[in-house]
């Protein structure tokens, strides 16, 4: 999934409030601490959840992306499968599952009598309907990711261009109301993965039928409609967000808590200051105050597949030029970057694949070998060398920009502090410019086969399924959506050889040997590495307090709850 910077500092006028909470809560009950870990009584089972954004972006599984989204759909619908604490892929509506020989073809046994929240029996179809929905022009085009993670179904492509009306009866078939078989169009060992993201889970198409494109506006009707899972909504407001209570129809072990307030704040000030004055039980932490809070009992840090980066576009000049990309990233030194601009709450580092996941390379370095604090020396001669092939000088190095999301000030400050590195390094002049994550989100898409209209951006990317595959062939593979660096469309003398990687991705991607399919991928990373695919500077945990009486809570590294974890969450007495 794409990343944005989520975190904004605290405002000077609100830092001595703050400090004066911090005292007095770590003098008192604020922290939330247990009289035991005995459940509490029924009145207190209730868990108040804030997110930092006025309101979710969507709440349709077909479409949403972002990590707040994907949470509360987690809430309420469910799919086939999903990943677990450890991030292995667990059954979930269906109960077991097979896959042919030739790896074609997943057979779904889906649990008997199993209901969506308003007592209505859920059948393969549905589960069929909702994966052609989500492949379907008309909600496609709302996010255009449904290929993503489930363009390797059978006519997938086809669908989303309306070349075709549906793939049931083709990709989709359903031979009895408890059986679902998905035909594939290329065998990978990853499938079930793409299948854990919730473009796949179960809607409830006699709602959306009703209520055609308000169909989530109406998810508390008919005392909760619409999913599957482990609860269902009470209430939903835009603007101050919703009231889940615990489904009795849910198939899985039941929830302890019997609510859910998933609370809007706007921004993770606001939701912050509302944790410390116990109106919240979990939130996250302006990184202005990281230092004042990592000591908390409260705190927690879970370190996210989420890798940021510097991209640069291989058609523009001379950003096509090995040697100037490498000279690039000789001259940043990463820590220094994490400490000016991210107060040292995240991980430097020069990895694609990140830490916590199958297939990282503890090995992989930057380019020419180096660590995370580059070298000058050999930045100053490649840069040199890069100037001689391209018949340039300092005088006539070309205006180049850098664009970053205008979110927050933390973002400003690893754009300034990069900008300066390359000027005392190199001697040279980068100019920034700022975009809305949202249009930089768009100009990343316009890029693609394009010198524009970005030439160098900072972006992130967090896995939507543990495999090495949505990081490095879904960024630089032939035709890949995400592939704004145009990472093997170019003219550059190494292009020819970027093609040969784009044919390893693809062969990586369907290795059965797991063995041989991670070695592949480390070497097949090292090289894009080496010619700076993407110029990684940190590797980002998510940081949160959590009260201490909230009981077996746990967010696995892909920032996301799995549903049956919600069977032992409990709130202790306090």
């Amino acid at each position: 999934m794409r990343c944005g910077n989520k975190f904004v500092s605290l405002p000077i006028s609100n830092f001595l409030c703050l400090l004066c909470i911090l005292l007095l809560t770590a003098c008192s009950t604020g922290l939330g601490e247990p009289i035991s870990k005995q459940k509490g009584p029924v009145s207190q089972q209730v868990f108040r959840w804030a997110f930092a954004l006025p309101d979710i972006l969507s709440f349709d599984p077909g479409v949403a992306t972002d990590i707040t989204s994907l949470n509360a759909i987690k809430l309420v619908f469910t799919g086939l499968v999903d990943l677990d604490d450890a991030l292995h892929v667990k059954p979930q509506l269906a109960q077991s599952y097979e896959v042919s020989a030739d790896g074609l073809t997943y057979t779904f046994h889906l649990r008997a009598a199993t209901h969506f929240s308003d007592g209505t029996l859920l059948t393969s179809s549905d589960v069929a309907y909702s994966i052609d929905r989500a492949l379907s022009p008309e909600v496609n085009q709302q996010s255009g990711v449904a290929l993503t993670y489930l363009g390797l179904v059978y006519a997938a492509q086809e669908r989303t261009t309306g070349k075709v009306k549906t793939i049931i009866g083709s990709g989709l078939l359903t031979p009895d109301p408890t059986t679902l078989v998905i035909k594939l169009s290329k065998a990978t060992p990853y499938f079930l993965q793409t299948l854990t993201y919730p473009t796949s889970y179960v809607v409830e198409k006699k709602v959306i039928d009703q209520w055609g494109g308000r169909w989530t506006d109406h998810l508390a009707d008919n005392d909760g409609q619409g999913g599957a899972g482990p609860f269902k909504v009470l209430a939903y407001d835009h603007s101050k967000g919703m009231r889940l209570v615990a489904n009795p129809a849910y198939y899985g072990s039941k929830p302890q808590l019997q609510e859910i307030d998933y609370l809007s704040y706007k921004d993770v000030n606001t939701s912050f200051n509302a944790y410390l004055a116990n109106q919240t039980d979990l939130t996250g932490i302006p990184l202005s105050q990281y230092s004042l809070v990592k000591s908390r009992p409260d705190f927690g840090r879970n370190d996210a597949l989420t890798i940021f980066y510097i991209g640069m576009n291989y058609l523009v000049k001379p950003l096509d030029n090995i040697h100037i990309r490498q000279a690039l990233s000789a001259a940043l030194d990463r820590e220094v970057v994490v400490k000016v601009a991210w107060h040292d709450a995240f991980t430097p580092t020069c990895h694609i694949v990140p830490a916590g996941m199958f297939g990282y390379n503890p090995d992989a370095t930057c380019a020419h070998g180096l660590g995370i604090h580059g070298d000058k020396t050999l930045a100053r001669q490649l840069f040199a060398r890069g100037l001689q092939e391209e018949g340039l000088t300092l005088q006539t190095f070309p205006q180049l920009t850098l664009t970053y999301p205008s979110q927050n000030p933390e973002v400003a400050n690893e754009a300034t502090t990069e900008v300066q590195l390359w000027k005392s390094v190199l001697g040279i002049t980068i100019n920034t410019a700022t975009m809305s994550q949202n249009s930089l989100y768009t100009a990343q898409q316009q890029t693609v086969g394009n010198s524009g209209p970005l030439q160098m951006w900072s972006a992130g990317w967090g896995a939507d399924y543990p495999d090495p595959q949505d990081f490095i062939t879904l960024q630089f593979g032939a035709n890949a959506p995400n592939n704004a660096y145009n990472f093997g469309n170019n003219a550059n003398p190494s292009a020819s050889s970027q093609r040969d990687l784009q044919r390893q991705m693809a062969q990586a991607d369907t290795m059965n040997d797991t063995t041989a399919r991670a070695q592949t991928y480390h070497k097949i990373e090292q090289q894009v590495l080496d010619q700076v695919g993407w110029l990684t500077i940190y590797q980002r945990p998510s940081l949160y307090l959590l009260k201490l009486y909230v009981t077996g809570l746990k967010v696995n590294s892909a920032s996301l709850v799995p549903a049956d974890d919600w069977a032992r969450v409990y709130i202790a007495e306090h």
